[in-house]
């Protein structure tokens, strides 16, 4: 059995006229399409814009006490209804009188008595304005958001970038004054120290880089067959010296010797960022657990550590660009946070998931999910 559609919300007009003719003429040509809000007066047409927010105002002009030009103005000023568009209704053809009414605010005009067709072509023209004004309102509101969480994120950027190259100009002139003095355990020891700095320097630019590839459209998703133990392997491989340096164990659980469709790149990077990081805060002597298992719908990656973990800040704020989260890995290696922005980039264009779960000081567990 079906699920009933949803039905769509009618547009709501108010039509704001002193004669009770014009308004019965008017809810009879109107009521079938579009919800009405009825004033008999420009002072209940105000009234009724404090509680409602139509869709369009039909004014007519000529009323007692307070006319359709001040009851416009008085809309035009008020910040909560001032992007209704108001069509006036009319029985003056001067054309002073038309110019008037555009002075006020007004979008159009419908000279009395009304033609039925000409009215409802343009109440249905200026409705349709309006949705797209109000759809373009929402897309630069969102681009604004973007660009400022861009801006947000170029700055995290420059500083994470700042550090690295500052400490690396400092090592170098250390390195000339010890090379001069010829200290050997100095120089290995600067040298050590500028070598970490540049490997950090050149995972954040790669990162960087490879973020704005797909941010501009220029990384294209490719998918091609890939052995699941082959991909597993090699990039397990890739982060085994890492592993060493710390003494911790990657063991290799259940891996599905089966194939799937994807990207090798985007997959080798949400692999290597997650098992990195996994290296990266788990203390010397833990362990990281890998496994890759497949069923007729999707391939499950995941990664566990018996590391750090995170708290529920960390948590929430993983995947959000304009957060920032500083702390550095067990044996004082820098994070940046780049590396699992790009994760969810690369799972989204697969049409997968990724989910953290997360423990202070008992792990972290990474799954990604990818159809194949």
């Amino acid at each position: 059995m079906e699920a009933p559609k949803a039905t769509k919300q009618k547009e709501m007009i108010l039509v704001v006229d002193d004669q009770m003719t014009n308004l019965k003429i008017l809810s009879s040509i109107l009521s079938k399409e579009y919800s009405l809000g009825i004033a008999n007066s420009g002072e209940n047409a105000m009234k009724y814009l404090e509680n409602n927010t139509p869709d369009l105002i039909l004014l007519d002009i000529m009323m007692p006490e307070m006319d359709g030009y001040e009851v416009c103005q008085k809309i035009k000023q008020d910040e909560a209804c001032q992007d209704i568009p108001v069509i006036f209704l009319t029985a003056k053809t001067d054309i002073d009188d038309v110019v008037k009414g555009f002075e006020y605010g007004a979008v159009d005009y419908i000279t009395k008595p009304f033609n039925i067709s000409e009215l409802k072509v343009r109440v249905r023209n200026h409705l349709n304005l309006q949705a797209a004004r109000n759809e373009l309102k929402k897309a630069n509101a969102q681009l604004t958001k973007i660009n400022q969480e861009k801006d947000r994120f170029f700055s995290i950027i420059a500083h994470d970038l700042r550090s690295p190259l500052s400490g690396f100009a400092g090592l170098s002139e250390l390195l000339v004054e010890q090379i001069r003095a010829n200290n050997l355990d100095m120089i290995e020891k600067y040298a050590s120290a500028m070598q970490q700095s540049s490997k950090i320097t050149m995972e954040l630019l790669m990162n960087l880089m490879t973020w704005s590839r797909a941010q501009t459209g220029t990384l294209e998703y490719q998918p091609e067959r890939l052995s699941i133990q082959g991909i597993v392997k090699e990039n397990v491989a890739l982060l085994r010296h890492a592993a060493d340096e710390k003494s911790i164990t990657i063991e290799t659980q259940r891996i599905d010797d089966e194939e799937f469709s994807a990207d090798k790149e985007m997959v080798g990077v949400i692999l290597r960022n997650i098992l990195s990081n996994a290296i990266k805060f788990t203390n010397t002597g833990g362990s990281v657990k890998i496994s890759a298992e497949i069923n007729a719908q999707e391939v499950n990656f995941c990664v566990v550590d018996d590391g750090i973990g995170m708290n529920k800040e960390m948590l929430d704020s993983l995947f959000r660009i304009d957060t920032k989260i500083r702390r550095i890995g067990t044996n004082k290696e820098p994070s940046t946070g780049l590396g699992l922005l790009l994760c969810k980039e690369f799972v989204d264009m697969h049409g997968g998931q990724i989910s953290v779960e997360s423990e202070e000081g008992k792990g972290t567990k990474i799954t990604v999910i990818i159809p194949v």
